[in-house]
């Protein structure tokens, strides 16, 4: 997630946020109150963009793309793994949901600092927003049977020589294993990554 020197207070802040230890205690929606997000509402959700969620657009989840997800997870429910890779292809089909609704040149994977602002482009930020909230209305529609919705975690933290970044969180109902689901770096409907969330706090 590039930064600018005025974003780094504020990214800061919300890093303290964010800490693993504050994340164990609270549920999913409460990130979106911490950030002055909004959560979803049945299949409604505010879509964030344009870095930071500076802009936002109002989309209902449902109809004929909310089916082929809804039928992808039926399929997916004999295992956690076998959910993880039906989750994999509903998100990447979302991530493109997301591209067509906005309008404009689709999202650069990576957030690039000189598309602050543009419409239909997001950082770090507004992907987590952006997963969590179809992660949320997943979970309320009784589509995940082996995984729950996490509060979003964060990595970096700019004197480790890293950039803070920030990914949707799931944990196995069983194990409580948790797994990052990170579309940042992939653009508009290609798969998204899946890892361990150990394993993507040590990425770059």
């Amino acid at each position: 997630m590039p930064s600018t020197p005025l974003l780094i207070p504020a990214v800061l802040s919300l890093l303290l946020m964010t800490s693993p230890g504050a994340a164990a205690s609270r549920p999913a929606q409460s990130w979106f109150s911490q950030q002055g997000y909004v959560t979803p509402a049945g299949h409604r959700i505010i879509a964030c963009h344009g870095y930071g969620c500076s802009r936002r657009l109002a989309l209902s989840v449902d109809g004929a793309w909310f089916g082929r997800a809804r039928a992808a997870l039926k399929a997916g429910q004999g295992s956690p793994e076998a959910e993880r890779r039906a989750l994999g292809d509903v998100i990447r089909t979302y991530t493109a949901y997301l591209a067509a609704s906005f309008g404009g040149k689709p999202d650069d994977p990576g957030s690039p600092a000189g598309m602050s602002g543009v419409n239909g482009q997001m950082d770090c930020l507004d992907e987590t927003a952006n997963t969590t909230s179809l992660l949320l209305v997943l979970q309320d529609e009784g589509l995940l049977a082996h995984h729950v919705v996490e509060h979003p975690e964060s990595r970096g933290f700019f004197f480790d020589g890293r950039y803070p970044h920030f990914t949707a969180v799931i944990a196995e109902k069983r194990t409580g294993s948790a797994w990052a689901v990170d579309p940042w770096a992939k653009a508009p409907g290609q798969r998204s990554e899946i890892l361990p969330l150990d394993q993507w706090r040590q990425d770059s």
